[in-house]
């Protein structure tokens, strides 16, 4: 009896043993330390090369075109001459007003003569009250009548200015739309003017990266036409008005093109350096520790204590070798799976080994 009753406590244990299946076998894995540090995150966006200023370029005054000056595709400076318009009437009626103003100023003076002899006489009343009153209201129109013939004088000066059209600002000239002998209409575009140097690079910013995106953060521009060559620049403006249509935000760069290499409507390909060593330090795992599980949640398996523990994350921003993750069961330190890593089990044996 005794032995058949201990026959029955081993069969049970056996079936106890095959029923839980066997011990989990020490798992070894490699890991690596979860760090604190600020994070670089490269972002790359297409944009184009444009100008900051292209103006369609018109005369103050109407005229007939008298000299063409440039042509379509010219390069000019500030102040250069773009065409002269037939100034001859205009001309004509400013030498008017100057004859005119010679004839008001001998009138004036010999006014202001008569009146500073009125004030002598009349202090001695040997010129009645009415007469000194008309020579000084005399004196006054006179001199009104001088003033508003300069003023004429300087309007008509500047007409005259206004029949030589002159570039606003250096650049190209885009197109020409006017030709001599033609009648060119004040305000009617005549040329198309655009600078050349800077130009400016233009890229819109997806909404999630608007707070990161800011003056001076550091871009890396290459175009299609020079495909190796690189330009260094800084952000000098995020325009602050989303697209509704895309949630996106423009970024505004300028760079230098005194060697006329760029040309407005180019593509541009950028990459934008975000975070930085002067960015706030963030809790990184390196990128091969990042699990994605069949439902959407990301974890990170951790070793404590020969321990595997999974920890759910956020991730944020990456790098080439590193992510940027949140939770609150992280801590910098910890020892994060980074091979391994797929098949762990919580709560199973592992020993750590160092990358």
């Amino acid at each position: 009896m005794h032995q058949r009753r201990l026959n029955l406590q081993l069969a049970t244990v056996a079936t106890l043993i095959l029923l839980s299946g066997p011990a989990p076998a020490q798992m070894q894995v490699r890991v690596e330390p979860v760090v604190l540090a600020p994070i670089m995150q490269q972002l790359p966006l297409s944009g184009s090369v444009l100008s900051p200023r292209s103006s369609n370029v018109a005369p103050q005054e109407s005229g007939l075109v008298k000299r063409m000056a440039v042509d379509a595709g010219d390069r000019v400076e500030e102040g250069d001459v773009l065409l002269e318009l037939d100034a001859e009437l205009t001309r004509l009626e400013l030498r008017r007003l100057e004859a005119m103003h010679e004839e008001a100023q001998l009138m004036y003076q010999d006014a202001k003569r008569l009146a500073d002899e009125g004030r002598r006489l009349i202090g001695n009343k040997n010129i009645s009250k009415s007469q000194f009153d008309s020579r000084l209201a005399t004196e006054a129109a006179e001199e009104k009548q001088l003033s508003q013939l300069k003023l004429q004088i300087q309007m008509q000066r500047v007409r005259l200015d206004h029949h030589t059209m002159r570039a606003p600002f250096a650049g190209v000239i885009g197109f020409k739309n006017t030709e001599v002998g033609q009648w060119l209409g004040a305000g009617s575009a005549a040329f198309q003017l655009v600078q050349m140097d800077p130009l400016r690079v233009q890229a819109r910013v997806p909404e999630r990266y608007y707070g990161e995106v800011q003056s001076g953060t550091r871009v890396t521009i290459t175009v299609d036409a020079f495909p190796g060559d690189q330009i260094q620049a800084g952000v000098d403006r995020m325009v602050a008005v989303s697209d509704v249509n895309t949630r996106s935000f423009v970024a505004r760069m300028d760079i230098p093109n005194s060697n006329s290499r760029l040309a407005p409507g180019m593509s541009a390909h950028l990459v934008f350096s975000l975070g930085g060593e002067d960015s706030k330090p963030v809790l990184q795992v390196p990128v091969d520790a990042i699990v994605r599980r069949a439902d959407g949640s990301v974890v990170v398996w951790l070793v404590r204590d020969s321990t595997a523990h999974s920890v759910e994350v956020a991730i944020g921003r990456r790098n080439n070798s590193h992510v940027e993750v949140r939770s609150d069961e992280l801590r910098a330190g910890d020892l994060s799976v980074t091979l391994g890593n797929e098949s762990l089990r919580a709560g199973q044996n592992v020993t750590a080994v160092g990358n």
